[in-house]
C-alpha cells in the first residue's frame, strides 16, 4: 500500500525544495481549493493526489498520481517555468529561438531539485523539438 502524505507534509516539502532554487515564497503556496483564476490546487482522496487546474468554474486539467515524487515534479514544473520564463525574458538574445534559453534554464533549475525531474523535462523537450524544432531566424 502506498503512503499518502498530508497536505502539511506536501507544503513542507515544497518549501524545502523551493529554498534549493531560491524561489520566492509567493510561488510556493500549495492550495487545496481553486482560486478561480487557474492557479493549480491539490486534492487528496482515496486514489491519491489530484493536481487540478480550474478557472471560473471550468476544470481544464486534472492529473492523478499515488506517488508524491511525481506530484512534486508537477508542482515544480509550473514554478520553475515561471522562473525560467522571467530569466529568458531578462536575458533574451536577438535572432535566437527563445526556447533555447528557456529550456536550458528549466533543466538547470530542475536538476538542482532532483535529477529525475530534469530527466523527465529533457524527455518532454525532446518531444516538443521533434515536432517544432528551434528556429533561430525569428525576428
Amino acid at each position: 500500500m502506498v503512503k499518502v502524505y498530508s497536505i502539511s507534509t506536501i507544503r513542507k516539502r515544497v518549501r524545502e525544495y523551493g529554498k534549493k532554487i531560491n524561489a520566492p515564497s509567493y510561488l510556493l503556496s500549495v492550495r487545496t481549493t481553486t482560486d478561480g483564476f487557474g492557479t493549480p490546487h491539490i486534492e487528496i482522496d482515496e486514489n491519491g493526489y489530484n493536481y487540478v487546474v480550474s478557472e471560473r468554474g471550468n476544470e481544464y486539467e486534472q492529473r492523478q498520481t499515488k506517488d508524491i515524487h511525481i506530484l512534486l515534479y508537477w508542482i515544480f514544473k509550473d514554478i520553475v517555468f515561471i522562473l525560467a520564463s522571467e530569466y529568458e525574458l531578462n536575458n533574451r538574445k536577438p535572432n535566437e529561438d527563445s526556447r533555447r534559453l528557456l529550456f536550458a534554464k528549466l533543466i538547470e533549475l530542475l536538476e538542482k531539485l532532483d535529477s529525475e525531474f530534469a530527466q523527465w523535462e529533457k524527455e518532454e523537450q525532446e518531444k516538443i523539438l521533434k515536432e517544432h524544432p528551434y528556429d533561430d531566424d525569428l525576428q
